[in-house]
């Protein structure tokens, strides 16, 4: 089709996110994940793919909101709207569900290859790649097949969440923040369950830090049978006996299984120190770490690098923070979605949006060599939100540098 004959469906566009997600991509997901339509209609299936994208740059707006503003934008640079009008809602939900959450979940694979290289701050340690398991819940719209299928979960204190949860893990490169899996489930799934499924992610040359929720004899002979080294925090619950100290203060231990059956002790090497911090009275506290590792070698792995790595683990931490509020415009933002066919579509097309951000920040900080963590998140998604609606700006053009602020922010 000319470009001059071309309907305004076909000219929608997601602005700068268009530069990780640009319409010969969206069309190939489309036909690998068999959801491409059989004749032309007022929503095809490209346009639905960016405009559920869309929904994550303005979840406070409704579905006809967003796709006006997707196509007043385009509208205003050619034709106008032409012979295309815009449908109800009710059509639009009915062609989110027919496309389905395949394509955005095989859009999120294509994203996962870690970017970070040896001169981005943040991402090696020691010649290996740093990563980072971390887990989340999204709070859902209150249907019965929400609540249902995913369940409320809790606070700790014995009270139901109002709404259905989801509960989510993610896997993401140091430095970065880019998200290298994920996977969800319900409320009452363990995050040691959800972890299982981003073990293909790993592999030799990276090192896997995870708090004291992942521990376990068994989730750490399969993390470390990826090849992967691990640094973990250790909860209380662990036996650690001390087999040998070594020259650094550090020591080496076992991790035992729950039975003889399930395998042979697997050694680690344990780093012990204390965390001392101040509140506002000037009252002191310490907290005990205990971090098992893989690397044994107190020479090659000094244990002060290992423990102020662990502790900078916070910067994954704070990616995914954004994934969980930032993106989602809050954290008393409910998604959309009534179903959990339709929560998996959203679920996915969030982390599409996240990682088409995180590459507009990668992209925007390493021609200059700036250090990714101290691009804001939040000024990088307000950017990529007023691109959409501005007409003036093409994801083919040069686009503007977000914001740099403090890493905290």
């Amino acid at each position: 089709m000319k470009a001059g004959l071309e309907r305004l469906p076909d000219r929608i566009s997601i602005g700068v996110l268009a530069r990780a997600f640009p319409p010969s991509v969206l069309d190939e997901v489309i036909e690998a994940a068999g959801v491409r339509e059989l004749r032309y209609r007022r929503l095809p299936a490209r346009l639905m793919m960016v405009f559920t994208l869309a929904c994550w740059l303005f979840m406070r707006s409704g579905y006809g909101l967003v796709l006006s503003k997707l196509a007043d934008a385009q509208a205003m640079q050619g034709q106008g709207w032409g012979d295309w009008q815009a449908p109800g809602t009710g059509s639009i939900t009915k062609a989110k569900a027919k496309l389905g959450a395949e394509p955005f979940k095989l859009l999120f694979a294509r994203t996962t290859t870690p970017t970070g290289t040896a001169e981005t701050p943040g991402v090696f340690h020691a010649g290996l790649r740093v990563v980072t398991v971390d887990g989340f819940t999204l709070d859902l719209p209150d249907t019965a097949e929400n609540a249902e299928f995913f369940g409320r979960g809790g606070n700790g204190s014995g009270t139901r969440n109002p709404y259905p949860q989801l509960r989510a893990l993610a896997l993401a490169e140091s430095g970065t923040r880019m998200l290298l899996a994920a996977s969800y489930g319900p409320a009452s799934t363990g995050e040691q369950t959800l972890a299982v499924d981003l073990l293909p992610a790993l592999g030799p040359g990276m090192l896997v830090l995870a708090d004291r929720n992942f521990a376990s004899w068994k989730l750490w002979q399969a993390t470390a049978g990826t090849g992967a080294q691990l640094l973990w925090r250790m909860s209380a619950s662990f036996t650690l006996p001390v087999q040998q100290v070594l020259p650094d203060g550090t020591y080496l231990s076992q991790l035992t299984p729950p039975r003889t059956s399930d395998g042979a002790p697997i050694q680690v090497r344990v780093i012990e120190y204390s965390v001392t911090t101040t509140n506002d009275t000037g009252q002191q506290t310490s907290e005990l770490f205990a971090l098992a590792t893989t690397l044994l070698d107190e020479q090659a792995y000094p244990a002060v690098g290992l423990a102020q790595l662990y502790h900078a683990r916070w910067q994954a931490e704070t990616g995914i923070a954004d994934l969980k509020t930032t993106i989602r415009g809050g954290p008393e933002v409910v998604l959309r979605s009534h179903s959990p066919a339709m929560v998996a579509q959203e679920f996915w097309a969030m982390l599409c949006v996240y990682q088409a951000i995180r590459e507009l920040i990668s992209h925007t900080a390493t021609p200059t060599g700036l250090d990714p963590g101290r691009i804001s998140f939040k000024r990088a998604l307000e950017a990529a939100r007023d691109s959409v609606t501005r007409a003036a700006l093409s994801p083919l053009q040069d686009w503007p540098t977000p914001s740099t602020t403090s890493p905290a922010s």
